[in-house]
């Protein structure tokens, strides 16, 4: 018994046990305290990819092209012959492979028309015109260069830009969806000829000032400039042939 006495007084006296539990509960905090930071930092890597993926994307949705032209641009003339001139010009828009929806509303997209003559930086005005008191007038002007330009109508419903969908409906041009878009040529403006009302009509100087500024002649360039919401500027250079017809395709 006095011996059993012993050994056991022994065991008591012995701290190994005791020293190792004090290591295993200091080696157990590390592990916690560096599992936390570990995935504290792997979140914040994780945030950081994601957010450098957002970007990229946005970038490329940015510089890609959102719409695309499709068929071919036609001009069109109510007087053809040797000095005759282009009227209106009609086209057809779809959404670009791998683009989302693009929204034409006229708050949201603008179409911007160029000739040797001046450029209108907006001729997209959706049938919003001007008072509605009015039977003839301007109802967007813009200055360039010193220059004064004017987006008229010529009657309380008219419109430079209208909009036809041919497949699809509203204002949201989405995958598998065509819009045709018409430009009355005859209601772009310049200087101060037509600010007294009179409706848009053809002369034969097509001066750089008047109510005929804005119609394509023969041999003539001219450009069409659509910004879209999100995505790059589509721009439609065409230009006149040596001979204006009825109907004109400029490819």
């Amino acid at each position: 018994m006095g011996k059993w006495m012993k050994s056991l007084k022994r065991f008591a006296r012995n701290k190994k046990a005791i020293s190792g539990l004090e290591t295993a509960i200091v080696l157990i905090a590390f592990v916690i305290v560096a599992s936390a930071f570990a995935y504290a930092v792997l979140n914040m890597g994780f945030l950081a990819t994601q957010k450098s993926q957002q970007v990229v994307l946005g970038g490329l949705g940015a510089a890609s092209s959102a719409l695309v032209v499709d068929g071919p641009v036609y001009g069109y003339s109510s007087a053809p012959g040797t000095n005759g001139t282009m009227t209106s010009v009609i086209f057809w828009l779809k959404v670009a492979s791998g683009a989302s929806t693009v929204d034409l509303n006229v708050n949201k997209t603008t179409i911007g028309f160029q000739n040797p003559r001046g450029v209108w930086p907006n001729i997209y005005n959706g049938n919003k015109l001007a008072d509605s008191s009015q039977a003839t007038g301007n109802s967007l002007s813009y200055t360039v260069g010193g220059q004064t330009y004017y987006v008229a109508e010529s009657s309380g419903t008219a419109s430079a830009t209208s909009l036809v969908w041919e497949v699809g409906t509203g204002y949201q041009l989405a995958s598998g969806q065509k819009v045709r878009v018409t430009l009355d040529l005859t209601q772009l403006q310049i200087g101060s000829a037509c600010m007294a009302g009179a409706s848009p009509t053809q002369t034969s100087s097509y001066s750089t000032s008047g109510c005929s500024a804005g119609v394509i002649m023969k041999n003539e360039e001219f450009k069409i400039i659509i910004k879209p919401p999100i995505g790059s500027v589509l721009e439609i250079d065409r230009v006149a042939p040596a001979a204006i017809t009825t109907v004109n395709d400029l490819g």
